[in-house]
């Protein structure tokens, strides 16, 4: 039984210098077969690579075009786990919340542990536009697409590699999130899913990738998206 930790990376080497360690650390505690990818760019922007390999982290490029939604693809198509954990490269998130995921799914077989800024116990310390960004979303995707889950657009989570695999995804940016929520919900009438509070940190160095203005823009674009991936995954089902 192998877990992968999958890590999107954009010029991430000096967030990755810090975390990879603890991300090993944590895997060494959890005792089971585990690796480490970190998806780059086509192209290397920054010492990324060397940083893996000083860290025994698997490089990967990313294939089919340099976005969010293309890492996340090429993550999950190379990752050989039974357990896939997704997570920033950017120190956003905890690496020691990934043996509190694994513990979970051990207790009841869940599809999917999300860590959660929003259910009792979590915590984000990002700035007041930044949360209220993200309290939209969730608020809009719960009514629409009838999740019940408190916290569809972090990326932070642990799925059932058989489960998650099963499934292709398109969207190219971050709507990939919330993508994966919705497909996995329509293929699985009975998904189970569990919500573990997490504290969301704000990154330690470079620049954030999300945008405020380009997040206003596309805000309709992307809901009328993922309508429509939903309504094509009930016809396909």
């Amino acid at each position: 039984m192998i877990i992968s930790v999958v890590l999107p990376a954009y010029q991430e080497a000096d967030n990755l210098r810090k975390i990879l360690p603890a991300i090993s650390s944590v895997l060494h505690s959890i005792g089971k077969e585990s690796e480490i990818l970190v998806v780059d760019t086509i192209e290397p922007m920054d010492e990324t690579k060397e940083v893996c390999e000083e860290n025994n982290a698997m490089y990967i490029n990313r294939q089919g075009g340099n976005l969010y939604g293309d890492a996340i693809r090429t993550g999950l198509q190379a990752a050989k786990g039974k357990y896939i954990v997704v997570m920033d490269a950017d120190g956003s998130h905890n690496p020691a919340d990934i043996e509190r995921f694994y513990q979970e799914m051990q207790k009841a077989d869940y599809d999917v542990v999300i860590g959660s800024r929003y259910c009792k116990g979590g915590y984000t310390d990002n700035n007041f536009v930044l949360r209220a960004m993200s309290l939209l979303l969730n608020v809009t995707y719960r009514i629409l697409f009838g999740l019940k889950i408190k916290d569809v657009s972090d990326s932070f989570r642990m799925y059932l590699a058989d489960k998650i695999k099963a499934l292709e995804f398109e969207c190219n940016n971050f709507d990939i999130v919330e993508e994966i929520l919705i497909k996995l919900d329509v293929k699985y009438d009975s998904l189970a899913v569990k919500e573990v509070p997490i504290s969301f940190n704000k990154r330690e160095y470079g620049e954030s990738k999300r945008d405020l203005i380009k997040f206003i823009k596309s805000y309709i674009k992307t809901i009328a998206h993922l309508l429509k991936i939903r309504r094509q995954a009930i016809k396909g089902k």
